[in-house]
């Protein structure tokens, strides 16, 4: 019970960091933020991971560059999202320092070990983050 209590504390604390946030940077509407807060409470793993970037076109996604992920989902302008590993299942929450805490909804011929990729809507959005050795959190589901 006292675990219950915490975590819903915990939650509700950062729900309200969160909108404090994004009131403070005018970002309450961007589509950059997520709708749900980030799972402050739930256990996570941080690793050092070679991050790179790509988006939606031939260059970057060869035969797959029709605008659907991996899992299924149709790609909108604006969308944030990581390809990653096999182990890491889709939906998944990783928090990736100067992108965000997003969702794993793609995967990748290359994309294996701690290698994760980010999706931009630019090429050149892509090519301006390029590859980062970064420290990020995978976040676990509490069952």
């Amino acid at each position: 019970m006292k675990y219950i209590k915490a975590l819903i504390g915990w939650t509700i604390l950062g729900i309200i960091l969160i909108q404090i946030a994004n009131i403070s940077t005018g970002a309450a509407h961007s589509p950059y933020i997520l709708s749900s807060p980030p799972p402050q409470a739930a256990p996570f793993v941080e690793y050092e991971a070679n991050v790179s970037a790509y988006c939606p076109c031939e260059k970057c996604c060869g035969q797959y560059a029709d605008g659907i992920t991996a899992n299924g989902y149709k790609i909108k302008k604006g969308d944030k999202f990581v390809a990653a590993p096999k182990n890491i299942p889709f939906g998944t929450m990783i928090d990736v320092p100067g992108y965000g805490l997003v969702q794993v909804k793609d995967r990748g011929g290359a994309i294996k070990d701690n290698k994760l990729d980010l999706y931009f809507d630019t090429h050149q959005e892509a090519l301006n983050w390029g590859r980062k050795h970064i420290t990020v959190k995978v976040y676990q589901e509490i069952k």
